[in-house]
């Protein structure tokens, strides 16, 4: 008896002392959390740009909203033309009056200050989860030239988002959302084999059929309203708490100085 009264104090003290550790994780304020994004550059197709177009309002009521943060997107580059040392072909992204690649833009931006993050979301226009070899081939493509053009500045993937009911009837792939599932598994795995890093925001994007939901979808198919995109924020605020939590990022240390 005395046996199991020890055993079950010790349960006790041990559920304890995991509370109390779980208490102890302080839940940073959201414009800390956003803070984690500073001095990065995000790339991306028509997805970036309708987020640009979403910061942009909320800057009308908080001009502090993703205030140092560079947003670029250029509406249906593919991954192909993304990975790419020159433009290439119709679609290309844009800095200061020039059509430029990633990487250039990277580059000029970082000869002004330091780079701390370069954020990419782009694919759903070749479509790469239908070749997903090629894929995959972009975008260590993109690691590798990234890191010669600003090195030692950190590079992420957003996952693939989801695609909606609607999107097997337009472009004639019932299986692709299938395909992004198996996708995004295999873009992390690129990611942390290359040294970049991977940020889901797919998941919390899909409603019970596995696919968009419908009320994130400004047009039904793929693209996200604003609804949609506070969803991919929210997911952005999350991951830099967890990198909070894993001590891989300290919002309040001081700046090195000059």
């Amino acid at each position: 008896m005395r046996h199991l009264i020890r055993i079950i104090a010790f349960l006790l003290i041990f559920a304890c002392i995991s509370f109390a550790s779980a208490e102890s994780v302080e839940r940073l304020d959201d414009k800390i959390l956003l803070s984690f994004y500073d001095d990065s550059v995000f790339f991306g197709d028509s997805r970036l740009q309708g987020f640009k177009h979403y910061v942009d309002a909320v800057k009308q009521e908080d001009e502090t909203f993703f205030a140092k943060t560079k947003i670029i997107g250029a509406g249906s580059i593919s991954l192909q033309a993304a990975s790419k040392n020159a433009p290439l072909g119709n679609f290309q992204f844009s800095y200061a009056g020039r059509q430029l690649s990633m990487y250039g833009i990277a580059q000029k931006l970082a000869e002004k200050g330091p780079l701390r993050g370069v954020f990419i979301i782009v694919g759903l226009n070749d479509p790469i989860a239908a070749k997903p070899d090629k894929g995959i081939g972009y975008v260590e493509d993109i690691i590798t030239r990234m890191k010669k053009f600003v090195p030692g500045t950190e590079i992420y993937f957003f996952s693939e988002t989801p695609v909606t009911v609607n999107f097997a009837t337009e472009k004639a792939r019932p299986e692709y959302q299938d395909q992004l599932d198996a996708y995004n598994p295999r873009l992390k795995e690129t990611c942390e084999k290359n040294g970049a890093h991977y940020i889901e925001i797919a998941e919390a994007l899909k409603g019970a059929d596995n696919m968009l939901r419908l009320d994130y979808s400004n047009d039904k198919v793929c693209h996200l309203n604003e609804n949609g995109i506070a969803v991919w924020i929210q997911c952005m605020k999350d991951y830099a708490q967890e990198q909070y939590e894993l001590g891989l990022w300290d919002p309040f240390a001081e700046e090195p100085a000059d």
